[in-house]
């Protein structure tokens, strides 16, 4: 025996009534339901993405696994005309100058410290030993792409100059934290352009490579780093000094 069940259709401009079948209305409570169901399903998957993702959202926007390294000197030409400079001596360049160049470039270096902090390690390691700073710091800036990366060392290892590093994928050294990195790129700085052992104990893994070598302490310059610290690194201290120069020319 079919059962008939009058409803009201509310969305009618005026109120009417109609006769449907109880088949016709189990089929109506399933739709009902399906449709529930899949609405549900799509609100909790959309609550559930943000949740789980947003935070590795955060992190990849703060540290990114790579992006393209910028060009290590955006306004001066590089050239093997470019004035050359001793490698030990004092700054010419503020830290506030270092700090303001490295973010007119890059606005988010991929660092383990603030890029204040960072500038300010390079100026205690260096002046202990005697190096330049300010140039220690731009040859850094040449090394890691302005702290973008993208080469063979990432941003973890708190290796700023290349150290141990052969191409070919080798990381190269890692250090605990950035002033152990530091230093040790002062102390491999000074194994090539003196003959003075550096102030604190050696944390340079490489110093002792240097120091067997011929050019050690005799490399008094930027450009005598060329083919040295760099292979073939024909032009390497130039564009470390022309990315130095824009440092000086930044206000």
């Amino acid at each position: 025996m079919e059962v008939y069940l009058k409803i009201s259709n509310h969305f009618a401009k005026k109120m009417t009534n109609y006769w449907i079948n109880e088949s016709t209305y189990d089929k109506l409570k399933l739709m009902k339901t399906i449709i529930t169901t899949l609405i549900t399903t799509f609100i909790l998957t959309i609550l559930s993405s943000i949740l789980f993702f947003w935070p590795l959202t955060v992190f990849a926007y703060r540290l990114p696994l790579a992006k393209p390294a910028p060009m290590p000197n955006k306004k001066g030409i590089i050239n093997s005309f470019q004035p050359d400079l001793s490698i030990a001596g004092a700054p010419l360049a503020s830290k506030e100058q270092c700090v303001k160049h490295l973010l007119s470039v890059n606005p988010l270096p991929l660092i383990t410290v603030s890029p204040q902090e960072l500038v300010e390690i390079f100026y205690e390691e260096g002046l202990r030993e005697g190096i330049r700073p300010d140039v220690a710091f731009a040859q850094s800036l040449h090394e890691t792409g302005f702290f973008s990366y993208g080469g063979d060392v990432i941003a973890l290892q708190n290796n700023y100059a290349g150290l141990g590093t052969t191409g070919g994928g080798t990381r190269g050294l890692t250090f605990p934290e950035a002033r152990i990195g530091i230093r040790a790129q002062i102390q491999h700085l000074k194994a090539y352009s003196s003959f003075v052992l550096p102030a604190l104990p050696i944390v340079d893994p490489r110093y002792e490579l240097v120091k067997k070598a011929t050019f050690f302490g005799n490399a008094k310059t930027w450009q005598s780093l060329n083919g040295r610290w760099a292979v073939p690194g024909k032009t390497y201290g130039q564009k470390i000094l022309a990315i130095h120069q824009d440092i000086i020319k930044t206000k």
